[in-house]
């Protein structure tokens, strides 16, 4: 099963975006009259929602826009590709997100369909640490159970990544003999803290 690490920085640069933290039930970004449709006051929400939506791996959602912003078409643009290009959980587990809206009386209704690159069990498998030290614990349980690939999630990331491809080097040279290929390392969003994905067999995601 593929294990998964999503990362919230990187050094001394954190990432600079405040993300709120949601729940699948939570009623913060709910209409009241209807559960499945979301709201938003402003950007921010827009981003919180559209990131709770992927936290439940929906295929669809609508988010319904309030507040005073002049053009909530370019708002929910922007939020949609921030969301699937800067963000972690988005870059890590979508290929696409398509989207449409229109002006209602009071508010901007947004319908969006994710295309996942990952499957629903995969995102569940993420496995969380406090700290990048635990990555190398991880790796030797991960090649003994014979998953596929492996990352770490953890509170606080305190290494680049040349420090953690050394981490992953050292744990395969430990493993491994010289001869024997690396695993792959990959990162979401590209060269940035978020996702790191170690690639243990052929054939993982």
């Amino acid at each position: 099963m593929l294990l998964c690490l999503i990362l919230t920085g990187c050094g001394d640069r954190l990432l600079e975006r405040s993300y709120a933290t949601v729940t699948p039930h939570s009623a913060a970004y709910r209409e009241t009259e209807d559960a499945d449709t979301l709201r938003a006051e402003n950007y921010q929400d827009l981003v919180n929602a559209l990131l709770m939506l992927l936290g439940e791996h929906r295929g669809s959602g609508v988010v319904r826009v309030y507040g005073d912003a002049p053009d909530k078409a370019a708002l929910a643009d922007r939020a949609c590709v921030e969301v699937q290009q800067e963000t972690a959980l988005g870059a890590y587990l979508l290929d696409y997100i398509t989207y449409g809206g229109s002006e209602e009386s009071g508010y901007y209704e947004l319908t969006v369909r994710f295309g996942y690159r990952r499957t629903a069990e995969e995102q569940m498998a993420i496995v969380s640490a406090t700290s990048v030290e635990a990555l190398p614990d991880l790796l030797r349980a991960a090649v003994e159970a014979g998953a596929d690939a492996l990352a770490v999630r953890v509170g606080h990331f305190d290494a680049d990544q040349a420090d953690v491809a050394a981490q992953v080097t050292a744990v395969h040279d430990e493993l491994y003999p010289p001869e024997e290929a690396p695993w792959e390392l990959r990162f979401y969003p590209e060269g940035q803290p978020g996702i790191v994905e170690v690639v243990l067999k052929d054939g993982g995601s």
